[in-house]
């Protein structure tokens, strides 16, 4: 769900109309299923307009476990808690309990025009940096193999072993080389990425690795998928509140 509703939030960028997802931990014929609840909330936020307060959602959310989540930003967090996602890096935009408040400062207000863009470079990959691994030996080469797109997920703000018996650096240099595009995520759910606080990270941003505001890894490997099948977009800077 995190993955449809970054994509949804990117390919449809400016339709200012409110796209809901949502979805539940039991299927809705079980006596104790969460799907009646669910969806009865995502109604009363996508019909918010002609309500009191009158609210206006112009973005694509998750609605799920009583909260209004914006959709690039959740992550699923709990497979099995009625709470099943969080979102650990922004605000919710509404708690729903007895009454519906609206965090309205977290809306997004896009400015822009609708742009859609239907088509996405599905061969982006997530590999997350594990000590002791050689990433010459683990995952070779990727642009041999047609992987256009990674999403690096580094320690911490965007470090990694720097050294040559490691491999990360080497590996890097000659992927970079074959124009395998790369983007510096972090293993931790929340804070900032500052790569340049470290030796691997300056060396890794001056081969051309890519490392913006801290996206999650859902949103930032849909927005390399367009970013690759889009060339005129850059993956660094925010589209729809993903950063």
């Amino acid at each position: 769900m995190s993955y449809t509703a970054s994509a949804l939030s990117m390919m449809l960028l400016g339709f200012k109309k409110p796209i809901i997802i949502t979805g539940s931990q039991l299927p809705l014929l079980m006596p104790r299923s969460d799907a009646r609840q669910n969806l009865i909330d995502s109604v009363t936020c996508a019909t918010s307009m002609f309500t009191p307060p009158h609210i206006s959602l112009q973005e694509v959310a998750v609605c799920f476990g009583g909260k209004l989540m914006r959709g690039n930003r959740c992550q699923k967090v709990n497979s099995s808690s009625y709470a099943a996602f969080d979102s650990p890096t922004y605000s919710c935009l509404a708690q729903l309990g007895v009454d519906v408040d609206w965090n309205e400062s977290a809306l997004l207000r896009d400015k822009g025009v609708y742009r859609p863009r239907f088509k996405l470079n599905p061969n982006v990959i997530r590999i997350p940096i594990v000590p002791g691994s050689d990433p010459r030996k683990a995952y070779g080469d990727l642009a041999a193999r047609g992987v256009r797109g990674v999403v690096l997920e580094t320690f911490g703000v965007g470090n990694m072993p720097d050294t040559r018996e490691a491999g990360w650096l080497p590996w890097l240099r000659s992927q970079r080389k074959k124009g395998l595009h790369i983007y510096l995520s972090s293993q931790c759910r929340a804070g900032t990425l500052n790569p340049e606080l470290y030796h691997s990270g300056s060396v890794a941003l001056a081969l051309g690795v890519e490392a913006g505001p801290q996206m999650t890894p859902e949103t930032a490997c849909v927005k390399m998928m367009l970013c690759i099948e889009y060339p005129d977009i850059p993956l660094g800077v925010s589209l729809a509140g993903e950063m």
